[in-house]
């Protein structure tokens, strides 16, 4: 049986009785420990697969994170901490990570009038299925994987205007994303954020697949009863301290940012101390900065 057809086949009669699932908390990052914490395991994920350079601060941020709208999400075990991460990132005048190398793709979605949000940085602890107490089960990973999934599709829905998910992957989790029904938006291409490894994109109709739901059972599982509005009343918000925290003494990501990219920032963050930040800790910052549209 075709590996497709297979997961058709036996994931849904595990999504109401996976035991693992009751154990973990499926939320929103609320803390910056908890980003941290989640960006560390996509760095330590990415760097086992060759994805990413060994990094002093050991995090995989980029300036999209510094972003208000970026959200993520995550999973926390009960011993063993943050397991699995995702991360939410709306079109800005920043683009998408994914520009990197499929802006044509990603223009014709814009150009339709499409708002679009990119499903970035998914990572689970490999190591999970090794440790005592948790099972050695591929069916109980892809259970959890459904159910961070879950978590951001009702985000999307619920507290967002997007219209088209998109992400971009190595061709070897293919099989997965199009068992969320994601369908193809860019063929393979070297992908230089994830140092030349290859790449395809895919995309999502957020309203499209409330007709899939009526065909496959874990489409189905997406548009059950929502996640209650208070799973995100705690998420993140940014202040100026946790800025300098992640994107200056973790990493040097104001200092390498461009001048439309700290234009943006200060346009989104348009306080006195961000922007005393801005021009104390990144080099290239103009001495003013003029913003779009001001």
């Amino acid at each position: 049986m075709p590996p497709l057809e297979r997961l058709y086949e036996t994931v849904p009669q595990f999504l109401d009785r996976a035991p693992i699932v009751s154990s973990i908390d499926f939320r929103v990052v609320e803390t910056v420990d908890e980003l941290k914490a989640a960006t560390h395991l996509a760095y330590r994920e990415y760097l086992k697969r060759g994805y990413v350079n060994p990094q002093p601060s050991q995090l995989k941020l980029s300036i999209f994170y510094a972003l208000p709208e970026t959200t993520t999400f995550i999973a926390v075990h009960p011993e063993h901490g943050v397991i699995g991460t995702m991360a939410l990132i709306p079109d800005s005048p920043l683009g998408l990570p994914m520009d990197d190398v499929y802006t044509p793709e990603l223009d014709e979605l814009r150009r339709r009038g499409h708002r679009v949000a990119e499903a970035s940085m998914f990572a689970f602890d490999t190591a999970l299925f090794s440790r005592k107490g948790l099972p050695r089960f591929h069916a109980t990973r892809l259970i959890l994987t459904l159910q961070l999934f879950k978590l951001m599709f009702d985000y999307l829905r619920s507290a967002t205007d997007v219209t088209e998910l998109v992400a971009c992957f190595n061709p070897r989790h293919q099989v997965l994303y199009e068992f969320l029904h994601l369908e193809p938006l860019g063929g393979l291409k070297s992908y230089s954020l994830v140092n030349g490894n290859p790449a395809v994109a895919a995309h999502l109709s957020i309203a499209g697949t409330q007709q899939l739901a009526q065909i496959y059972p874990v489409v189905k599982f997406f548009w059950e009863p929502i996640h209650s509005a208070d799973a995100y009343t705690n998420r993140l918000q940014l202040a100026v301290d946790d800025l300098e925290d992640l994107f200056v003494r973790s990493s040097t990501i104001f200092a390498s940012a461009s001048h439309s990219e700290l234009a943006y920032l200060l346009r989104s963050y348009p306080t006195d101390a961000c922007a005393e930040l801005l021009r104390t800790y990144a080099p290239e910052a103009p001495s003013s900065i003029e913003l779009a549209g001001s």
